[in-house]
């Protein structure tokens, strides 16, 4: 049995330790809106009516990056998908990931200007088998690192993360969201 709690604001509650620890992984997903330092280019639509230029820094990737990785060290999942990537800039605007937050894993889609990219932490969860990079899905999985440091055998963990085709390609977000489970329904036999 697969238990999801959707929660509105997962950060405003304290962390809970689990009661099985081997029967629980916290996976946090966040759209980031293509957070680009090097082309510019910028979702402005998300800001209605637009800055003014006392607020303009709001947008900013400086000001942004900062209050995501405040945001991801305060929820402290122990997998952490983001979406809209910058593969030109990936490293550079994600470094606090592993430098400040210590989530030592990571895997970034293969393709495409707006890509989804994984995170993890290696002292709790090990990779069970290698990525699997669909039609704009990455598929992650996982099994437990428990407190001795040897990994949990038995429990695997299917983690997709997906950012889906825009506009009117409704039968080809369908596809992606087939193509990411059938996936991982084929992993986990």
């Amino acid at each position: 049995m697969v238990a999801i709690e959707h929660l509105v604001s997962p950060s405003a509650l304290p962390p809970a330790p689990p009661t099985h620890p081997t029967k629980s992984l916290s996976v946090l997903s966040w759209n980031v809106l293509l957070p680009n330092s090097v082309d510019g280019w910028w979702n402005y639509k998300m800001y209605s009516p637009p800055l003014d230029a006392s607020s303009a820094h709001m947008a900013e990737w400086s000001h942004r990056s900062s209050l995501i990785r405040q945001r991801v060290e305060l929820i402290n999942a122990d997998v952490v998908c983001l979406q809209e990537v910058s593969p030109k800039s990936f490293e550079e605007d994600f470094a606090f990931m592993a430098d400040e937050l210590g989530y030592d894993g990571v895997e970034l889609f293969r393709r495409g200007r707006f890509r989804p990219a994984t995170f993890w932490r290696k002292s709790t969860v090990d990779l069970a088998a290698p990525p699997v990079h669909k039609d704009r899905t990455l598929l992650t999985t996982f099994r437990h690192v428990n407190n001795n440091g040897d990994v949990d055998e038995g429990v695997n963990w299917h983690v997709l993360n997906c950012h889906l085709q825009a506009g009117k390609q409704g039968g080809r977000r369908v596809r992606q969201v087939h193509e990411g489970v059938g996936a991982a329904v084929k992993l986990a036999r």
